[in-house]
C-alpha cells in the first residue's frame, strides 16, 4: 500500500535567499527569489553540487509543480497553498510569501 507523505519546506523573509534540503534521501539545493520584473516568485532545483534540474520555475499555488518532469531520485511534486481560508494576496504580487503560504513537497512510498 502506497502512503502519501509530505515534508514542509521553508519559506523566508528575504527576496532571494537558497538553501540544501533532502528530498526521498537525496540532497538538492533549493534557490528561491522574487522577480520584480514580471512581479512573481520563481525557484530553481539543482543538485547537491549545483547541477541545475530546473531554473527559473515559477511558484504556482494550487498546481503539483513539476508532476511532469523527470527528476533524478524525485517521484513527487511541489505544492504552495495559503495559511487559512481568507487570503486576498496572490503568489504574484507579494514579497510577504512566507506570511501568507506554505510550500510542501508531497510524494509517495
Amino acid at each position: 500500500m502506497m502512503v502519501r507523505k509530505r515534508r514542509e519546506l521553508p519559506l523566508y523573509t528575504d527576496g532571494d535567499y537558497y538553501y540544501t534540503i533532502s528530498l526521498q534521501g537525496n540532497a538538492y539545493k533549493i534557490r528561491f527569489y522574487y522577480n520584480e520584473r514580471i512581479e512573481s516568485w520563481s525557484f530553481d532545483l539543482r543538485l547537491s553540487d549545483d547541477t541545475p534540474l530546473v531554473l527559473g520555475a515559477s511558484l504556482v499555488k494550487h498546481y503539483p509543480i513539476f508532476i511532469d518532469y523527470y527528476l533524478p531520485n524525485l517521484t513527487g511534486y511541489f505544492w504552495l497553498e495559503e495559511i487559512g481560508k481568507d487570503i486576498n494576496n496572490t503568489v504574484t504580487h507579494n514579497l510577504e510569501i512566507w506570511k501568507y503560504y506554505k510550500l510542501y513537497y508531497i510524494w509517495e512510498e
